[in-house]
C-alpha cells in the first residue's frame, strides 16, 4: 500500500495537492458505489415475483437503499471524525460487497430487502471519499476537486439504471449485481493502494461525535439554509425522474430500451460538476447557485415540447442545475472546520435526500393528475430554491463558517465540550 498520508493544510506528505490519479479513482468509486442503490429501479417488475415480493411492496426496494443510505450517514461518516479515513473507507467498501454479494443470491423477499437496505447503509462511503477528498485538497482547489468526485456520484445514479436495462435484456437480473459486485472489487484495489491516509488531529469518542449532531444541526443557520435550499432541488430531480418513464410512454410510446437512451442522455448533466467547481474556486459561488435555479425551471418549462429531443435537453437542463448547486453548497459545507467537516457534510447530505424521497413520492400521483402538475411542482420547488438561496447574502460566500457568528459559537461551545471530555477521561 502506498504511504501517502494528507496534511492538515490539505496537501499530501510531500507538500503537493491530491493527485489526479487519486481525484479520478474516488470520482470512479463514487459512482460504482451509487449505481449499486439504484440498480434494482427498471428490474423491479422481474425480481419481485423471482424472490416472492408482493407487486405492491416492489418499490420498497429503493425506499429501502435510500433509507439504508441517511441511517449511514448519519451513524457511519461521521466515523471520518474519529478514525482515519482510508481505513474507514475500505472497511465499508468491503461491507458494501458483502452486501451485493447476498443480494445477488437472495432467494426470498426478507432477505432481498434486507440486503437492499445494507446496501444504502455501505453506500455512505462516496460522502466518506467526499469529505477525505476536501480534507486532502487545499482551499483554493477544493471546487473543481469535490465537483469532480460528486460528478462520479450523480453519474452513477443516472447511469444504473439504462445499465441495468440493457444488462438484464443478456443475462438474469441477479448477473446485475454480481457484476457490480466484480467491479467493486477491481476499483478496491487501486483505492487500497492510491487514497491518502488521513486521521483527524483531535479523534472524538464515537458517542460524542453522534451527540454532537444536533448541536451543529440547531446552531447553524446557514448549514440549514444549504441543506433546505438542496433540498427543493433534489426534490424537483426526484420528481422528474419518477414521473418522466409514465409520460415518455404514454407520449412518445418509448420502450425499455428508449426509456435507457433518454436516461443516458440525461446523465450528461452530470459533467456540469467539474465546471461548477472551476467556478465556485473562482469567487462565482452566488451567480452558479442563481443560475442552478434558472436552469432547473427552465427544464421544467421545455417538456412542454412535444419533441421527445427537447425533452432530452430538458433533462441535461435538470441534472446539470442540480448537479451545480449541490457542488457549491457542499463546498461552502466542507469549508466547516476540520474536526467536524464530515459530520456537517453528513447532516447536509441526509437532510436534502429526505427532499428527493419527498419528490419520488408524489411523482407517480401528479404524472397521473396531468404533466401540467408536474411542471408546476417541479417550477415551484425551483423557485422555492431560489428564494432560500437569496435569503441571507452571507450564502453567497463559500467559506459561510466565518461570517455565521451563531454557527462558530455552537461550534466552539461543542470543541470545549469535547476537550472537557477527554480532560476528563484524562
Amino acid at each position: 500500500m502506498a504511504d501517502t498520508s494528507c496534511n492538515l493544510d490539505g496537501t499530501t506528505a510531500g507538500g503537493s495537492n491530491l493527485p489526479a490519479s487519486s481525484i479520478a479513482l474516488m470520482a470512479i468509486g463514487c459512482g460504482v458505489v451509487a449505481a449499486g442503490s439504484y440498480l434494482a429501479q427498471p428490474l423491479l417488475s422481474i425480481i419481485a415475483p423471482d424472490v416472492g415480493l408482493p407487486t405492491w411492496a416492489a418499490s420498497w426496494t429503493v425506499t429501502l437503499c435510500q433509507l439504508g443510505y441517511c441511517v449511514g450517514l448519519l451513524f457511519l461518516a461521521p466515523l471520518s471524525d474519529c478514525v482515519e479515513n482510508r481505513q474507514l473507507v475500505l472497511g465499508t467498501m468491503a461491507f458494501l460487497l458483502l452486501a451485493l454479494l447476498t443480494t445477488a443470491v437472495a432467494s426470498t423477499a426478507g432477505a432481498f430487502l434486507a440486503a437492499a437496505f445494507a446496501i444504502g447503509l455501505g453506500s455512505s462511503v462516496v460522502q466518506m471519499m467526499v469529505s477525505l477528498a476536501a480534507h486532502c485538497t487545499e482551499p483554493s482547489r477544493r471546487g473543481l476537486v469535490v465537483g469532480t468526485v460528486t460528478s462520479g456520484l450523480l453519474a452513477g445514479i443516472l447511469l444504473a439504471r439504462p445499465i441495468s436495462s440493457l444488462v438484464v435484456t443478456q443475462v438474469v437480473w441477479r448477473d446485475v449485481y454480481l457484476f457490480d459486485a466484480s467491479v467493486l472489487t477491481m476499483l478496491a484495489l487501486p483505492l487500497a493502494r492510491f487514497l491518502p491516509a488521513y486521521r483527524p488531529e483531535t479523534p472524538i469518542r464515537y458517542a460524542k461525535v453522534i451527540s454532537s449532531l444536533w448541536t451543529i444541526a440547531r446552531g447553524s443557520r446557514s448549514l440549514q439554509r444549504l441543506s433546505l435550499s438542496q433540498a427543493f432541488l433534489f426534490a424537483a430531480f426526484s420528481l422528474f425522474w419518477g414521473a418522466a418513464p409514465f409520460a415518455l410512454r404514454a407520449r412518445f410510446g418509448m420502450s425499455d430500451f428508449g426509456l435507457a437512451l433518454f436516461a443516458l442522455a440525461g446523465a450528461g448533466g452530470a459533467l456540469a460538476a467539474p465546471l461548477a467547481g472551476y467556478a465556485i474556486d473562482r469567487g462565482l459561488d452566488a451567480r452558479t447557485r442563481a443560475g442552478s435555479v434558472v436552469l432547473v425551471a427552465a427544464g421544467f418549462a421545455l417538456t412542454l415540447s412535444p419533441s421527445v429531443y427537447v425533452w432530452a435537453f430538458a433533462a441535461v437542463l435538470i441534472d446539470a442545475g442540480v448537479q451545480i448547486s449541490h457542488v457549491t453548497n457542499q463546498k461552502a459545507v466542507l469549508s466547516a472546520p476540520p474536526s467536524i467537516r464530515s459530520r456537517c457534510n453528513s447532516l447536509y447530505i441526509a437532510f436534502f435526500f429526505f427532499g428527493g424521497a419527498a419528490g419520488s413520492a408524489v411523482a407517480s400521483s401528479a404524472v397521473m393528475a396531468g404533466w401540467s402538475w408536474v411542471i408546476g411542482l417541479g417550477v415551484f420547488a425551483a423557485v422555492s430554491a431560489g428564494f432560500v438561496h437569496a435569503s441571507r447574502c452571507r450564502l453567497c460566500t463559500g467559506d459561510f463558517w466565518k461570517s455565521d457568528g451563531k454557527s462558530l459559537d455552537a461550534l466552539n461551545r461543542h470543541r470545549l465540550h469535547a476537550d472537557s471530555g477527554r480532560s476528563g477521561n484524562a
